[in-house]
């Protein structure tokens, strides 16, 4: 019996390609003069869930550094991701009750903006964001598992309305609902208004792109251009910034592209790579390589679905078939997967390449030797003769 899929829920737009082994998250235990934890900051700058590191995982890190008791600060600059892990820690931030303050620094969106709501007390940036839309995913099967699939999406849209409701009690269901529908950019006094943030930061700071969020903001139906124009900056926060130059002359600048071309663009992209993993047989991966590539990117799109045939070619020229889902997902390029099956093939297993000629053992109906050079000069001459 074939088993059911169950597709995982996220931000409407998938994402750029994540750095392996890359964690979205990071918790640090602030000590007194006495040594004793005196605060928490958990810091989430990233898209959450990427890459298989999800809430529980985060859950059960946070458990290991909490006393308990000190206050915790949770600091948000993230476009989104999984929604139903995005349920778990908005559980999560409700439980903590009033050790809890989510502090916006630049963009809470999405999956990010139903964790920060579920926070005792909400601060926000003077210059940070809030952005609410419907939830998204990628869903393959048969009719029923579509609409199984379209069912589980109202479902998630129903609990991110609860969410939002339990934090803004003065907001109306239908209201949210046209405000999801048509994703809602909420500057920092508007989120105060509404009552999905408490207080706004006094210190203002300037807005800046997510980490790893270049080419994915430019996918949304309406992004402000402040963080378009943060997402092109190079590198994270840790680099120099780059180089500035002078801008180009008004009339030497390129025509901006049109949302709905770019979205169109982007739905070309992602069924290429639907196609190119069914292809190989592997269309369970289809949603998890959409969500971690650049669809706004024709060369990344090219690259990633010649990686998934290379790769699956590979294992199956190897015999080795059912590492190709593993290699694939993990982000593996072909010369990498090269590399590890020859390992697999050659150095783990102890083979050496033996061009001996092989020992005949036990007693068979016909037995090798050497070849008999005075006879088959005979054999030739004879026929010369004849």
């Amino acid at each position: 019996m074939r088993e059911s899929y169950r597709p995982r829920i996220f931000a409407r737009t998938p994402s750029t390609q994540p750095v392996a082994g890359r964690s979205w998250y990071r918790i640090e235990a602030r000590a007194g003069a006495d040594g004793a934890v005196e605060s928490i900051e958990v810091l989430i700058y990233d898209e959450i869930s990427i890459w298989g590191i999800t809430a529980a995982q985060f859950i059960n890190d946070f458990k290991a550094i909490d006393d308990g008791k000190s206050p915790v600060t949770l600091a948000i600059n993230s476009p989104g991701g999984d929604i139903f892990d995005g349920f778990a820690l908005n559980g999560w931030a409700q439980r903590l009750g009033d050790r809890l303050t989510a502090r916006i620094d630049g963009l809470a969106a999405s999956a990010a903006s139903v964790i920060a709501v579920g926070a005792s007390r909400v601060v926000i940036g003077q210059s940070a964001m809030m952005m609410i839309h419907n939830p998204w995913t990628f869903a393959y099967g048969e009719a029923d598992d579509l609409r199984k699939t379209a069912d589980m999406m109202d479902k998630a849209r129903d609990s991110i309305i609860a969410a939002y409701q339990r934090k803004a009690t003065a907001i109306d269901a239908a209201e949210l609902v046209v405000m999801l529908d048509e994703e809602t950019w909420l500057s920092a006094d508007e989120a105060v208004a509404l009552g999905l943030a408490d207080a706004i930061a006094e210190t203002a700071a300037n807005i800046r792109a997510c980490r790893g969020a270049t080419g994915l903001l430019a996918r949304f139906k309406h992004p402000p251009k402040a963080l378009l124009d943060a997402a092109e900056e190079t590198g994270d926060e840790t680099e120099p910034p780059a180089e500035e130059h002078d801008p180009p002359p008004e009339n030497d600048l390129p025509p901006a592209e049109d949302p709905a071309q770019i979205a169109a663009r982007a739905a070309r992209a992602a069924a290429r790579i639907a196609q190119a993993c069914l292809k190989a047989g592997v269309p369970e991966l289809s949603e998890v390589l959409i969500m971690n590539t650049n669809l706004t990117d024709d060369a990344a799109v090219t690259a990633e679905t010649g990686r998934v045939q290379a790769v699956r070619d590979l294992c199956a020229t190897a015999r080795l078939p059912e590492l190709a889902t593993d290699y694939i997902k993990s982000g593996l390029s072909a010369e990498a997967v090269r590399a590890r099956l020859f390992d697999k093939l050659i150095v783990n297993a102890g083979r050496e390449i033996d061009n001996k000629e092989p020992v005949v053992t036990g007693n068979p109906k016909t037995k090798a030797s050497n070849p008999n050079h005075t006879e088959i000069y005979a054999a030739r001459k004879g026929k010369k003769g004849a």
